[in-house]
């Protein structure tokens, strides 16, 4: 039975190195090309379309182009522009690599530890003991010098159970010594043994549970990168049409200055030739200065949207693009999107990142009330090993000695240990049972909060449906209206008064049922967010491939 308890143990041991070994030749220089991987956000059909600079602080996109005063601007291209570039999406990436050490960190507990440990000790004490210094008849002092080596190797498994390999070796010389064979001597042992725990701290689940933790942890951190992609994406593809909305409004007030002035021609040539009173110039004038007005103002919108447009991209501070004027090329169009409450809301609950972190978050407190509820345990070890001793005159007849078997002693043990009271225990138990409560209703609150999210956004696309229906309704009455007053005006029926109020509000109606499209696309792109698709609808592709 002792002949197979040692055999055994040696190849418990041997096996835990070899796995050890294997585990960390397949992990290294994997880690930092798996993450790559995983954090390679682009889409899938423009993986190429921007490069990096070396430096990080500088945007991804190279522009070759010298004295650039315009960039041409798809909304795919500032959706992937922003996601190379902004800020958020850079401090997020960085979330998975330092989980990726948590993980790591988390599986280093069941690394083997080499202990190895010298000692050298001189010692010459008083002794009037026959069996050291002989029989002198008188006190006498008692030499001892010895020189210990101890080596130890240590490895925790994951049933709990610490696996220890000992070796050492001890020189000595003693002077008197009257009774010894040999002066110096040497003795070493062998010494290899298991503890495993049974009831606290044993188990595979309870010893791999951090690791389980960490692992959730670093997923949650994947759904936190997606929850800002969404929301980057989002407040990318607002701002692009912000800026085509202010656009837009510059071609209304432009469109407007021309009938403006269109007037004021015709009203100096009536006045000329005695057929219009002077006064009619006047108004018509002071229509031209109104609609001037509204030019100018629309102008330095058009320049605030595209500031807030390269903020997303992080283009702002670029010293070759931050004067430079964007050109949206993509146009706001009408084409009514069929969305039920009910099916939004069920589609968002499966897709929305903030749902599965809270999935992840419950499952993680769950670990933790099993690992206390180990910890209520007490604590029964059983241990058993096998020694070999070795006895000679020098270091190395010692260690032949001992690998001879000849001196073999086996051992075993149970320590039990009942803490009286357990109070730390029982109130880590029952804490983490709260904070289990606690992270359910968390994530029912995070539901309702999903829910509400998805009925404003769907009433928000049905709204602007409504409003580009009426709008545009409206705009042809504004149109209508204004013809019917210039017919009245060449006649003589109306004045320029008339006219330029007819004009104004048709300004008005144009710009309601453009802002209105515009307002339905960014309603169409804020509903993608809020149920979560706004990545696949855009082909980004974020997945965690590592460990």
């Amino acid at each position: 039975m002792f002949f197979k308890l040692k055999y055994l143990l040696a190849i418990l041991f041997v096996l835990n190195i070899v796995m050890y070994a294997k585990i960390n030749a397949e992990a290294k220089n994997v880690y930092m090309e798996a993450l790559r991987e995983i954090l390679n956000v682009a889409p899938a059909d423009k993986e190429k379309a921007a490069n990096s600079y070396t430096e990080d602080e500088k945007p991804d996109v190279e522009f070759n182009m010298k004295d650039m005063k315009f960039l041409n601007l798809t909304l795919k291209d500032s959706i992937i522009f922003a996601l190379k570039n902004n800020y958020d999406i850079r401090i997020s990436k960085m979330d998975p690599m330092i989980k990726d050490k948590d993980i790591t960190a988390a599986k280093s507990v069941f690394d083997p530890i080499l202990k190895i440990t010298g000692e050298t000790e001189d010692s010459e004490v008083p002794s009037n003991s026959q069996l050291q210094i002989g029989f002198g008849g008188q006190l006498s002092d008692f030499r001892r010098d010895r020189n210990t080596l101890n080596a130890t190797t240590e490895k925790l498994l994951e049933t709990g159970a610490t696996f220890t390999l000992g070796f050492i070796l001890e020189q000595q010389f003693l002077d008197p010594s009257p009774f010894a064979f040999f002066n110096p001597f040497a003795t070493s042992s062998i010494e290899a043994k298991v503890t495993q725990p049974l009831l606290k701290n044993a188990g595979i689940f309870y010893n791999r549970s951090n690791i389980y933790i960490a692992r959730n942890d670093k997923k949650r951190s994947i759904l936190e990168l997606k929850e800002t992609a969404i929301d980057v994406i989002n407040s990318a593809q607002k701002a692009y049409w912000e800026l085509v909305k202010a656009i837009e409004e510059l071609r209304v007030r432009r469109k407007s200055l021309e009938r403006a002035e269109d007037l004021l021609k015709k009203n100096k040539i009536q006045v000329e030739v005695g057929t219009l009173a002077p006064i009619e110039l006047l108004v018509a004038e002071e229509g031209v200065a109104r609609q001037l007005e509204g030019v100018v103002v629309a102008e330095n919108d058009i320049k605030d949207r595209e500031d807030d447009l390269k903020q997303v991209m992080n283009l702002s501070n670029n010293a070759v693009l931050s004067d430079v004027s964007i050109v949206p090329l993509d146009r706001a169009s009408f084409q009514v999107r069929d969305v039920s409450i009910e099916e939004s809301i069920k589609i968002a609950l499966e897709n929305r990142p903030e749902v599965f972190e809270q999935g992840l978050d419950i499952e993680n407190t769950r670990i933790k009330v099993k690992q206390q509820k180990n910890q209520l345990l007490p604590r029964l070890d059983f241990e058993a090993g096998i020694r070999y001793d070795g006895l000679a005159a020098n270091k190395g007849n010692a260690i032949d000695s001992a690998f001879s078997q000849d001196f073999q002693s086996e051992f075993f043990g149970v320590t039990l240990e009942v803490p009286i009271g357990n109070r730390e225990a029982r109130s880590n138990y029952s804490k983490a049972k709260l904070e289990e409560k606690q992270t359910v209703f968390n994530t029912r609150k995070v539901e309702q909060e999903v829910v509400v999210e998805v009925r404003k956004a769907v009433r928000q696309v049905k709204t602007n449906v409504e409003r580009i229906k009426a709008s545009k309704k409206a705009e042809g009455l504004s149109r209508s209206r204004l013809e019917a007053e210039e017919k009245k005006f060449n006649v003589g029926r109306s004045t320029s008064l008339e006219i330029i109020r007819a004009q104004a509000d048709l300004a008005v109606s144009e710009g309601r049922a453009t802002n209105a499209i515009v307002d339905y696309q960014i309603s169409l792109g804020n509903l993608d967010a809020v149920l979560g698709t706004i990545l696949e609808k855009n082909n980004i592709i974020i997945e965690d491939t590592g460990t």
